[in-house]
């Protein structure tokens, strides 16, 4: 598990060194040698930060300490950038008021989370007969769920089925 961007103790080319402690303190400008001299006494590593034509900046650390911690900056990173994922909530022709404030209340906790909602009523057999209906229901919950989202694409009927996309305000 080596960083390939940076040249470690003995993968340095450099003749004239400016050297920087774990704390990130300046020490002094010395040569290659005396640097690797002095890295060996605090039983640390070397490790190049920067590349100019006339010097090199060098950081003395420990090194496993060092992917070890990037590790774990690397994990908690990759936790707060995960997506959210698209919620659906299915609303059927036929469902009760309870049935409708117990899915507003799932829409809600989605909401909280962060997630983008989408909203579909699913038509079976002759109920493709009532869709003036259907379109009302679906509205009605939608116009519940206002308070914690906004709708994002508008009511569309595919084949049995009306979807709404809606986001979290």
């Amino acid at each position: 598990m080596k960083d390939n961007k940076r040249p470690l103790n003995d993968e340095i080319k450099a003749s004239k060194v400016k050297l920087i402690n774990e704390e990130w303190e300046a020490l002094w400008e010395t040569t290659l040698s005396e640097a690797k001299t002095k890295a060996k006494e605090l039983n640390l590593d070397l490790m190049q930060l920067w590349k100019e034509w006339d010097f090199t900046i060098i950081k003395m650390l420990d090194y496993w300490k060092f992917l070890y911690k990037q590790k774990k900056i690397d994990q908690k990173n990759k936790q707060k950038w995960k997506a959210p994922d698209l919620k659906t909530i299915k609303i059927t022709f036929k469902i009760w008021d309870h049935d409708l404030e117990f899915k507003k209340n799932q829409a809600e906790k989605f909401a909280k989370d962060g997630h983008p909602l989408k909203v579909m009523l699913v038509l079976r057999w002759r109920e493709n007969h009532y869709e003036a209906i259907a379109a009302q229901k679906i509205e009605t919950f939608v116009s519940m769920l206002e308070s914690f989202y906004k709708i994002d694409k508008k009511l569309v009927r595919a084949w049995s089925n009306f979807i709404v996309m809606m986001l979290p305000k």
